[in-house]
């Protein structure tokens, strides 16, 4: 299939899964859009024979947007939370503007927020989720949690990092608790649940987060070599 076929079915995929727009938003699209016209660009060396793609794209765009556009706005309940000026009790992020659930799966962020809420009995407690690639932190969201989710947070995380606009590769998932954001928790690593007994590790106090620590990222690579190693019997313990 060519590229531009690719990019063809691509859109008309989104416009055949979401022909009635129950589980898009305005802001999905255009990210779906800004991936797929990426893609096109008529300077990369693979769409030299097929120099209108990117029009195309852009023209199917225009359609689909005017036509979510005008489904979110007609529905009240889609639209219930965007104009509410107290956040629903499962957001733990103050400065969260948009509450809506537009699917109930963990494809959507807001409704993991609710149900690892919902699930750890309407804790009060604030969770960090951090989703790790190969190299680096790929995704990251916030939610009211307890030790007892942290399974249910491993898998809500791998969903929601696999089916968005840019979906990643997750090779681990670690969590941290407010409490005490420099103690990280890994609870799932290279295909394997780690949430019955979570390992702990940390980076430097002098970091505002994970991210911003450059030695912890470059190690946690190999830390993740080894804790798969221990558990597959291959290796010795190692202190993280």
């Amino acid at each position: 299939m060519s590229q531009s076929a690719k990019i063809t079915a691509a859109l008309g995929q989104l416009s055949l899964t979401h022909h009635d727009f129950a589980g898009i938003s305005p802001e999905d699209l255009r990210a779906h859009w800004r991936a797929l016209i990426k893609q096109a660009h008529p300077d990369r060396p693979e769409n030299r024979d097929t120099p209108n793609a990117a029009a195309a794209i852009n023209a199917a765009y225009d359609v689909l947007r005017i036509a979510v556009a005008k489904r979110h706005e007609k529905d009240p309940v889609m639209a219930r939370y965007d104009r509410a000026s107290i956040a629903p009790p499962w957001q733990p992020d103050k400065y969260a503007k948009n509450h809506r659930i537009y699917v109930e799966s963990y494809r959507d962020v807001n409704f993991i927020k609710k149900r690892i809420w919902e699930l750890s009995n309407q804790s009060d407690e604030i969770y960090t989720i951090d989703a790790f690639g190969k190299t680096s932190f790929e995704g990251r969201t916030r939610v009211y949690g307890s030790q007892a989710v942290f399974d249910e947070m491993a898998k809500a995380m791998l969903i929601w990092n696999a089916n968005g606009s840019n979906p990643q590769l997750t090779r681990a998932i670690l969590v941290s608790s407010a409490k005490d954001r420099h103690a990280l928790y890994l609870i799932h690593a290279d295909g394997k649940s780690l949430a019955n007994n979570p390992i702990p590790l940390r980076y430097s106090p002098n970091a505002a987060s994970p991210y911003d620590d450059k030695t912890f990222l470059s190690q946690l690579p190999t830390i993740l070599d080894h804790i798969r190693d221990i558990l597959a019997g291959r290796g010795a313990a190692v202190s993280a």
